[in-house]
Order: structure tokens, then sequence, then C-alpha cells
């Protein structure tokens, strides 16, 4: 099966669609462009769990070292401070996978940002072309790649996504 990727212009054609379509579902992306060449999508969300509000960061970055997209994540508690790591695998109920899941597929790891220089969570994208190829319905899947990646993604950490992006 061959591997799937995409270079830097679809990706950037891709997160502009989403960002399209989030302003018509009135859903929170938002596009931000780091030069004419470099966009990435932001989303924030709060959410309010043990009497403490948590701020989420969802940053999809292009990967220049595996042409595919990647999920960046930060988790702020109340007091400003970053989640640490067993926080963010309790958060989306990661805690039960099991330890060859946990090791393989849903690798979240705290590196520096590419385009911040902060530290932030990310999923590896050593994966993501294979399971990327392993959805393609043919040649000429036009479906939007960064959108279908997504939804796996999304879907692994239990983040909800509206299925109207999917129309």
């Amino acid at each position: 099966m061959s591997q799937s990727t995409i270079p830097r212009s679809v990706f950037n054609q891709n997160i502009i669609e989403i960002y399209e379509k989030s302003i018509k579902l009135g859903d929170t992306w938002q596009l931000i462009k780091v030069n004419e060449d470099v966009y990435y999508l932001e989303k924030k969300d709060q959410k309010f769990i043990n009497n403490e509000i948590l701020t989420l960061i969802f940053h999809i970055i292009y990967s220049e070292s595996y042409n595919v997209p990647v999920l960046y994540l930060n988790m702020f508690k109340s007091n400003g401070s970053i989640a640490k790591y067993n926080d963010i695998y309790s958060f989306f109920n990661l805690n039960n996978l099991k330890n060859e899941e946990r090791d393989s597929d849903l690798i979240l790891t705290q590196q520096e940002h590419p385009i911040l220089f902060k530290p932030f969570y990310y999923m590896h994208p050593c994966k993501t072309s294979q399971w990327m190829s392993a959805t393609k319905i043919g040649e000429n899947d036009n479906f939007n790649f960064t959108l279908k990646w997504l939804s796996f993604v999304f879907s692994a950490l239990r983040i909800p996504l509206d299925i109207k992006y999917a129309l």
C-alpha cells in the first residue's frame, strides 16, 4: 500500500477550506498566516472540570519532515501553568489504552513548537502516512486530506468534530 503525504501547498489549501467551513458552522478555528507560505490552524477551547477552568489550545501544523499535518496541543490550568503529561492523558481518557496502543498510534510527547518556540504536546506524525493510505478510496480520492486526518486524530482523542465539515 502506498504512503500518503501532501505538499505544503495542498495543506495550506486544506486548512483554508477548514477555516472557511468553520466560519459557516460557527466553530472557532482561526487561520494563522506566519508568512505567504506558512499557515496553520488554531482553536482555543475552555472546559470546566473539577472546579477548575482548563484552557485547551490546538494547532494544526504542516510537518516538513513527514509532509503531513501534525496536531500540537497545550492545556493550561486556571493558574496559568501548563498541564503535565499525566494530566493530558487523563483529560483525553488515554490512560486506559493498552501499552502497545499508547506507544504506537497515540504518541503524545512534549517538544518545542516549530513556529512559536514554546513547549507544546504533539501527536507524532510517524504513523500518519500509513493511516491516510489505508483510507484512500482510489487514485482520485479528492477529499480534503487534512480534514480526513483531523477526524481520525480528534476521534482518537475523543474530541468532537462536527460532521458538517464533511458536507
